[in-house]
């Protein structure tokens, strides 16, 4: 699987000197895991100290560290990615920024590495991370399709449960369809909710969600989400251009994925695994049909050719 920056070199669009003089900078401004979480306080000081001294007697990589430690948190994962995000710019922005590269032919080129990483089903090609949307030459007979999604549970082992399960309690299944109401709601005139905080905040407890799940092994839990943040995030990039109406089946379509997770969570305590759950003929008819109905509105909406430009996807190169 190339990488944005080989697929660029590839395509003709940069020279090697000057992917590397912008990757070396890129490099530079990019902060160490270990500076993030210290700075974050989610290590002491002496922690830190021990972290350091491992890693340059036995030559460790950060994570291999804290686990060797008993220091390593799942949420760690996640943490580090946002911070990263937020501070190092993109490689996309620092090639456009020292007029290197065309935002247009960026464009571009952007729409071929989305296609190339879904072809080659790169960790669900990402439409949060990785993804770029270019919709006037969409492919609208997408919408006919089912997802064909078989999981394999072979490798699986749940793990730390009670991590999930304190994330995803009755409680906050409950605030999480508040939540859902109320974006809802957004489709009224007289509403008086920000609707970017609103999304945010959802997303948020969803990518929340997904990270802990991805952490203790529950992959129906981590894939059905994946496919609902890509949805949030579409209604976030076109917040300005969806219709009222969009908002309504929004929540609908969400009501159904806290049904599934709540069934799945219940299924994880009963039983302690989720292949249990996919055994159940309703219960994974249920899981498919939310699944579905999350992709098809998603589909629906590409097919409006929303057409984004270099500000809508900074952050996905």
């Amino acid at each position: 699987m190339k990488l944005f920056g080989r697929f660029i070199l590839d395509e003709g669009l940069v020279s090697a000197k000057d992917l590397a003089d912008a990757m070396v900078e890129q490099v530079s401004q990019t902060p160490h895991s270990l500076e993030i979480i210290y700075q974050k306080g989610l290590i002491s000081p002496e922690q830190l100290l021990d972290i350091i001294s491992l890693q340059n007697d036995e030559h460790l990589d950060f994570r291999t560290a804290c686990i060797r430690l008993d220091i390593w948190r799942t949420e760690f994962i996640d943490i580090i990615n946002d911070e990263v995000a937020k501070r190092r710019i993109t490689l996309g922005q620092l090639l456009v920024d020292k007029e290197l590269v065309e935002p247009n032919k960026l464009l571009s080129v952007l729409k071929q590495y989305h296609v190339y990483r879904a072809e080659n089903n790169n960790d669900f090609a990402l439409f949060s991370e990785n993804t770029l949307l270019d919709l006037n030459e969409g492919e609208n007979d997408k919408s006919a399709q089912e997802i064909v999604f078989e999981p394999d549970f072979s490798q699986v082992q749940l793990s730390n449960l009670p991590d999930y399960l304190d994330l995803f309690s009755e409680e906050k299944e409950i605030e999480l369809e508040m939540q859902i109401l109320a974006i809802e709601s957004l489709g009224n005139a007289e509403q008086d909710v920000d609707p970017e905080e609103l999304l945010d905040q959802f997303f948020t407890e969803y990518h929340s969600l997904k990270g802990t799940a991805r952490g203790i092994g529950a992959i129906l839990t981590e894939n059905i989400i994946h496919e609902s943040e890509d949805l949030l995030t579409f209604y976030k990039r076109f917040l300005h251009k969806v219709e009222s109406s969009d908002f309504a089946a929004l929540a609908a379509t969400n009501l159904k994925v806290i049904d599934v997770l709540g069934h799945l969570r219940n299924e994880m305590i009963d039983t302690g695994t989720e292949e249990s759950f996919w055994r159940k003929p309703e219960l994974k008819a249920r899981y498919l049909k939310a699944l579905n109905d999350t992709k098809r509105l998603f589909v629906e909406l590409e097919s409006r050719g929303y057409q984004v430009d270099l500000d809508d996807v900074r952050d996905m190169f």
